[in-house]
């Protein structure tokens, strides 16, 4: 009797573990790594329109967001294990679970596993990559420290929560909080409340609206560039470059700060308002319409320099380290301050 049931059980467990594995269809796609088919999900979004995303946090993979005139949620996602066999890499999916549902108010998606994991190793990993498709217009709120996001609107909002992953935004049209580390971000389209953070990685935007707050951009050791900005900015960035072009500056003042890289800054029109520009260590560089009117204050160190071109002004004040001058009636303000070695270049160019 003992023996039939031994061999009962292990015929038992045999025919699991096997249903587990078939019911997955896992193959290896490329040697290490092992891949589930495809699974896909759909459920009906309320009124709210909000998407929560949450992930466990030794969870890694990307989240490609899309929209469509819906009012559903279309989620089709792989699990993938890196181990350095098969059966290690079936054990690491069968642990990994994803859910979408539809809360009270708002939808969830859920990729949920162990704490701790068991893939502790730097090859090995758990992860999930996912394609949603969302409603037009939908608020998404993500927390999911190891995912890339890649998100192409119309959204109304995207928040994503301290990352380590790469961020790519476009066509948000109310507001964007992104934050992440030594990971390059990308905007496009971004209008409304906007908040944009990384670390030893590039932050370029391009085609900005913030007729309400200045847009805020900050990074440490890597470039900010942004092209195409309508309304008020507040820019700080150390040891990386800051270029700002085609810039409109409107409503409330705006503020761009350097330290020890260049901040070269190109203004397509301003007819009134507040610019201050700040850098240590390195160069600042103006480039503004001829017609500008405008009243400039300009202050550098010992070792630098001030130069203007190509502007018909009056001077208010002439030092060695100093100039204020004006152009026009002088209905805008633009300062611009170095503190250690370092040039302010100011230029004007044919409005166009």
């Amino acid at each position: 009797m003992k023996r039939s049931l031994l061999v009962w059980s292990g015929l038992v467990f045999a025919i699991v573990m096997a249903g587990t594995a078939c019911g997955q269809e896992i193959t290896e796609k490329e040697p290490g790594l092992y891949v589930t088919r495809e699974i896909r999900a759909n459920v009906t979004m309320g009124p709210h329109k909000r998407l929560v995303i949450r992930s466990a946090i030794r969870l890694s993979g990307s989240l490609n967001i899309t929209t469509e005139k819906s009012n559903s949620v279309t989620l089709a996602y792989t699990k993938r294990a890196r181990a350095d066999s098969k059966a290690k890499g079936i054990d690491y999916i069968d642990l990994i679970a994803v859910s979408l549902d539809q809360m009270a108010d708002h939808t969830r998606l859920e990729m949920r596993a162990p704490n701790p994991a068991p893939w502790d190793k730097e090859d090995e990993a758990g992860i999930v990559v996912a394609d949603l498709v969302v409603p037009t217009d939908a608020v998404v709120g993500i927390d999911a420290s190891g995912f890339d996001v890649s998100a192409v609107g119309p959204l109304h909002s995207l928040v994503v929560q301290p990352s380590l992953g790469k961020v790519e935004a476009h066509k948000v049209t109310a507001k964007l909080d992104v934050t992440t580390a030594n990971q390059r971000i990308l905007l496009e389209e971004i209008a409304g409340d906007i908040s944009a953070a990384t670390t030893n990685a590039s932050i370029v935007a391009t085609n900005i609206a913030c007729p309400g707050n200045a847009a805020r951009f900050r990074n440490e050791g890597g470039d900010i560039k942004i092209t195409g900005l309508t309304g008020a900015v507040n820019a700080k960035n150390s040891y990386g470059r800051i270029d700002l072009n085609d810039f409109r500056p409107q409503g409330e003042p705006s503020f761009v700060r350097g330290n020890s890289a260049p901040v070269i800054v190109e203004i397509r029109s301003m007819r009134d308002g507040r610019l201050v520009i700040t850098n240590q260590f390195e160069d600042i560089e103006v480039t503004v319409p001829d017609s500008i009117s405008a009243n400039f204050s300009l202050a550098v160190d010992e070792d630098g320099a001030i130069e203007t071109t190509n502007l018909r002004f009056k001077t208010d004040l002439v030092e060695k380290d100093r100039l204020n001058l004006r152009t026009g009636n002088g209905d805008a303000e633009i300062s611009g301050s170095i503190r250690g070695k370092g040039r302010i270049y100011v230029r004007g160019v044919k409005a166009d």
